[in-house]
């Protein structure tokens, strides 16, 4: 009977040392594959992108680096819209450049920014789980709070990052390439 408490108390402790296994990094240098990602609208203004991830430990911080296509002559003289209309970061459906710097402890963090409509509070939190990194941002609208979630998941051979970004705008996918 010792010897069977014995050998299933070195099952579990195996069984959680396999659980307890770090989470995997999420570092290095990605290269957009635009034929296998879903960028909406956006999708035909991009003609590269390269994402760098610099993780350690708990911090996460994302470099994002975009090549615009030429926009398309207009033969409109009223314009119709053109690059102005849904362009840029808001609701994280863009994802055109820039860099962000986010601590994955799940906890709320509030940064604050000028706009020409005055101060604008964002609440972001972030945590990693396995090889998803779940990044969700809330900030105030004209007509109430704007939710925004950007998933980064590594795939299980590593060679290759799903970014799929959830909005009002509606959903992106982006899918990287270890560059």
């Amino acid at each position: 009977m010792k010897k069977l408490f014995l050998a299933t108390a070195v099952v579990c402790l195996f069984a959680m040392a396999a659980l307890a296994q770090k989470a995997p990094d999420l570092s290095g240098k990605w290269n957009l594959d635009i034929a296998k990602s879903d960028l909406g609208q956006m999708g035909s203004m991009i003609k590269s992108q390269t994402v760098t991830i610099t993780q350690a430990g708990t911090s996460f911080k994302v470099s994002t680096q975009t090549e615009r296509n030429a926009p398309p002559a207009s033969t409109n003289a009223g314009g119709g819209g053109g690059a102005g209309m849904g362009g840029g970061n808001r609701g994280g459906g863009g994802g055109m450049g820039g860099d962000q710097s986010y601590t994955l402890d799940g906890k709320e963090v509030s940064t604050e920014r000028q706009t020409q409509n005055g101060a604008v509070t964002t609440k972001t939190t972030a945590s990693q789980t396995g090889n998803k990194v779940v990044i969700t941002s809330i900030f105030p609208g004209p007509n109430g709070d704007i939710k925004s979630t950007t998933t980064y998941e590594l795939s299980a051979d590593g060679k290759s990052l799903t970014v799929t970004r959830e909005s009002m705008r509606g959903t992106t996918k982006s899918v990287y390439t270890k560059g």
